[in-house]
């Protein structure tokens, strides 16, 4: 089934698919097609949607975007084996910033992000 179809999009709905699916604005989907989107989101991803993986941000400018939540970042690490080796903290010109530093039990890989 395409995405057109899930998300149940007709010729005038095609922007709104397209603030979904290109921007990440969820705000134009109906509560049913905002359903289907979370779904798919977590089912490309393998992650259980029943856990609460992701949450809704609503910005000032009527914006509405997915995040993900604490249990997401857990199920793809257990999922794809990555630890969390090292964390720095850093004062940045009066702003805190952290490091995190991970690795792939699975492939070995190690990367970092601030």
């Amino acid at each position: 089934m395409g995405i057109e179809k899930s998300l149940r999009v007709s010729e005038g709905k095609m922007v709104a698919a397209e603030a979904a699916l290109i921007q990440g604005d969820l705000s134009k989907l109906s509560v049913d097609e905002r359903l289907v989107y979370y779904k798919q989101v977590c089912e490309s991803l393998a992650l259980n949607p029943l856990t609460k993986p992701f949450g809704y941000i609503a910005f000032r400018n009527g914006e509405l975007k997915l995040y993900a939540l604490k249990d997401c970042t857990e199920q793809l690490r257990a999922r794809d084996g990555i630890s969390v080796t090292k964390i720095e903290k850093m004062d940045v010109e009066g702003c805190i910033a952290f490091v995190a530093y991970g690795s792939s039990h699975k492939n070995g890989r190690s990367d970092c992000a601030t």
